[in-house]
């Protein structure tokens, strides 16, 4: 690895933490100084291209001779090519991860969080009104999305541009930067915690083929959970009384108003009984769910860490062909139907975007970690659980 790119949310603590991992690991750092060494390869003020750092371009300025934008652009990725060629070197926002690339040797960092709570961080900050606070975040959240939408595309913040996306509002900048410190050096404790400590609990959330069932056994074994994922089924099979070929047409599949919410339907019954079966399984501790709505079962366990894991679209069409035994575009519409299926089950029965990674303490891009993933949600994990412990 040889450089950094961190994207955020305005509030969500990306220039701290950029600032903080840069003095951590001795890398060089860029934020606002992209624009100063812009300027000058421009040979224009700094306070010309100042004016359209991260800002939405005007209809006007789009159809000007030389629109100023294109300037900004042009000496930006200029910067960011020469950083490329340094090495060692954290650059923050303004679509670098776009500019850089999907290179093996940078990795795209994003932080997000929820609104109200960057809104709160920054009115302690800068001494602002909860109501100034967020109004100013409501602004840089539409002048940033308008940026990145002109110049790279309305998908450049979906989690899987990004090797991995925190959310602050769940995750301490502090383990922020230790996590990421440790990618960059390699450098993995060992586990401290063991079968006797205080409840543990992951939740894994996965695309199909972005590795959820590997990666579980992987990850459980390192860290003693056990792992719950078609054991689910085994569990409910013996308190419904229905067989297994039944509960498989309802797994994680949506349902209609009528079928949520009529007493005694089997969508019904399988959702209650899943929901106490996790609830039961995660009180007893140690223990790694699978799918089927747990981060949303259990989003107010204190003790649980929830992950989603998603890939390239590539590389989860060769996983679903090499191991589910299909030709492409069987395989394609495989992954095409499961997405679907997946989000109406989440919107259906919990009323969420089960890709908003909001939902998540972290968002891991196992395409690209892989297998420094494993070690990367163990060591966060591990932090998370010692932290709810103090409280």
């Amino acid at each position: 690895m040889r450089l950094i790119t961190v994207s955020r949310e305005y509030g969500a603590g990306g220039a701290e933490v950029a600032k903080r991992l840069a003095l951590d690991i001795g890398w060089t750092l860029l934020d606002r100084e992209l624009m100063h060494q812009a300027a000058a390869i421009e040979h224009v003020p700094d306070a010309e291209l100042e004016s359209l750092d991260e800002q939405s371009i005007g209809v006007a300025d789009r159809f000007r001779l030389h629109p100023p934008h294109n300037r900004y652009i042009h000496g930006l990725k200029e910067v960011v090519d020469r950083a490329v060629a340094q090495g060692n070197v954290i650059l923050v926002g303004r679509g670098t991860n776009q500019l850089v690339g999907n290179r093996e040797d940078a990795f795209h960092l994003r932080l997000v969080a929820p609104r109200p709570w960057r809104a709160r961080r920054m009115a302690e900050l800068e001494g602002w009104s909860q109501e100034q606070a967020l109004a100013r975040c409501t602004e840089v959240d539409r002048t940033r999305e308008r940026f990145n939408r002109y110049f790279f595309g309305a998908a450049t913040t979906q989690p899987v541009h990004y090797d991995l996306v925190l959310n602050t509002g769940r995750v301490p900048l502090d383990n922020v930067v230790a996590g990421v410190a440790a990618l960059v050096r390699q450098q993995w404790p060992s586990p401290e915690a063991d079968s006797s400590a205080e409840r543990r609990v992951i939740t894994l959330t996965g695309e199909l083929g972005a590795g959820d069932s590997s990666m579980a056994a992987t990850l459980a074994q390192r860290l003693k959970l056990s792992v719950f994922d078609r054991e689910l089924l085994a569990h409910e099979e013996r308190r419904l009384g229905v067989s297994l070929a039944e509960l498989e047409l309802v797994d994680e599949r949506p349902a209609g108003i009528f079928q949520r919410f009529r007493p005694g339907s089997l969508h019904q019954r399988c959702f209650e009984t899943l929901a106490q079966l996790m609830r039961e399984l995660a009180a007893q501790g140690d223990a790694l769910f699978v799918g089927r709505g747990g981060c949303r079962f259990l989003e107010d366990d204190p003790r649980a860490f929830h992950v989603r894991l998603v890939a390239d679209a590539k590389v989860r069409l060769r996983w679903v062909m090499e191991h589910r035994w299909l030709a492409e575009d069987a395989a394609r519409a495989l992954i095409e139907q499961t997405d679907l299926q997946r989000g109406q089950f989440y919107q259906g029965f919990f009323g969420a975007d089960w890709t908003d990674p909001l939902g998540y303490h972290v968002t891991v891009n196992t395409g690209r970690l892989r297998p420094q993933g494993v070690n990367l949600i163990a060591l966060m994990a591990e932090q998370h659980w010692a932290r709810a412990g103090q409280t």
